[in-house]
């Protein structure tokens, strides 16, 4: 088996992977990429919808949001000349049979994480429990609880019996702090972010290798050789590895260690992989002229419970989301060999009562519908991190350098209170290129 040498072997193609592979490359490091798919980008994947005028619309199947002003994400849209869309329109609930605003769901599970901040202001220090511990000691119940509930398993992927509280309020102090309330969407799609990072990432002279599968990671002090699947076997050799795949990879154990970083992976257990079930839409024209500037629907009553439209966009898609067990519930629907039809004849039958129209009348105004189970790709095994209650050193731990050899990122060793998002999974490359770079 030959063996090719380089100062860095960086497994993982995500952002993180890509952002500490070009700072990495730009210092002088020679550097190689190590990605198990066919594409860079991780769990961002921007689909090419054809639609009936030969034009491609960009479809997200993974990250679809720029979430408020992170300094991490906006610097790569302004380096890449990147046009970007704030959302706009307004949002609906629907209960009783009838569509209304939503802002009364909005405010009920607001007003339950503001008074659960206050009461974590009179805990001592290192207090935690889950959030649904929480919601029975500070006796939150009826709409309210559910409100919340939804609210927070829905956003985090979590489970409301696992999730801790101090990680929530961590990141509600976090979300403040960049102006979460305010969400972006990359207009040529976010596969634009890591395409421009490989682009930066190639012309400082670093190499990818795609359908490039870790399969072992030999190492000791300084000394790094990873075995590889794929397009004839072969091995990387490397004075120091950064290790950036999924918390769901590292937890099934996919990728042998010899000898085991114990500790680092002791912490991986201990923080959760979320799931998530995305499904989106797009018909041959909106059927919701009625409320022409729909932008988020919550259907807390049916399933799926949350959905939403490219608004300001005027593209006739509609996209339903579900985070935790309620994901897991419906991505049951979902045979082993990939058959969604179940799923997608649930969200038309839903979609269908909301705007008074048949199922029938509704699949025949669809173009086409589209859908990535992440939970079941190999690569990924799991939407993104949560912190659970006790676990909140967790991230920190597994950032630790191993014998100076090895090194981990990605949003899951986020230490700041944005675990999920693609601004944590940016910021924590560059973190650990920064300490392969000895600083």
């Amino acid at each position: 088996m030959n063996t090719v040498k380089y100062d860095v072997v960086v497994i993982g193609a995500g952002v993180a992977g890509l952002t500490a592979g070009r700072a990495l490359a730009e210092a002088g490091r020679r550097v190689m990429i190590l990605e198990a798919r066919d594409r860079i980008g991780g769990r961002i994947w921007t689909h090419r919808a054809a639609l009936g005028d030969g034009t491609a619309l960009p479809v997200e199947l993974g990250a679809e949001f720029v979430h408020g002003l992170p300094q991490e994400t906006w610097s790569l849209i302004r380096q890449a000349a990147l046009s970007t869309s704030e959302l706009g329109g307004t949002s609906f609930y629907y209960a009783d049979g009838r569509l209304q605003g939503g802002g009364a769901q909005h405010h009920g599970a607001e007003s339950v994480l503001d008074d659960m901040m206050q009461w974590m202001v009179r805990q001592q220090s290192g207090a935690d429990l889950s959030f649904a511990e929480y919601l029975e000691r500070a006796g939150v119940q009826g709409s309210a609880a559910q409100a919340a509930t939804n609210y927070v398993e829905g956003f985090n992927a979590a489970d409301q019996n696992r999730i801790s509280v101090a990680a929530l309020v961590k990141q509600q102090h976090a979300e403040e702090a960049i102006n979460t309330d305010r969400l972006f969407r990359i207009d040529a799609g976010y596969a634009q972010i890591p395409a421009h990072l490989l682009q930066q990432f190639v012309r400082a002279g670093g190499e990818l290798k795609l359908n490039a599968a870790a399969a072992k990671v030999g190492w000791r002090r300084g000394e790094v050789g990873v075995q590889v699947r794929g397009g004839g076997d072969f091995q990387i050799g490397a004075k120091q590895a950064l290790i950036t795949v999924p918390l769901g990879v590292l937890q099934a154990g996919t990728i042998e260690f010899t000898p085991r970083p114990g500790e680092v992976l002791e912490q991986a257990g201990r923080i959760a992989m979320g799931e998530v079930m995305r499904l989106s839409l797009l018909f041959k024209e909106k059927f919701w002229n009625r409320h022409p500037d729909l932008s988020f629907l919550f259907t807390p009553s049916e399933r799926p419970s949350t959905w939403w439209t490219p608004m300001p966009h005027e593209t006739p898609m509609l996209t339903a989301w579900a985070g935790g067990p309620k994901a897991a519930a419906l991505l049951r629907l979902v045979t082993p060999d990939g058959d969604a039809g179940e799923l997608l004849e649930l969200a038309l039958n839903t979609l269908a009562r909301v705007f008074g129209r048949s199922p029938a009348d509704l699949r025949g105004r669809l173009a086409s519908w589209h859908l990535h189970d992440w939970q079941r790709d190999p690569y990924s095994r799991g939407a993104y991190s949560y912190v659970p209650a006790g676990a909140m050193d967790a991230p920190g731990r597994m950032r630790l350098p191993v014998e100076d050899t090895l090194f981990f990122a990605g949003e899951h060793t986020d230490t700041t209170g944005h675990w999920g998002t693609v601004h944590a999974a940016l910021a924590t490359g560059m973190a650990a290129a920064f300490q392969l770079l000895g600083g």
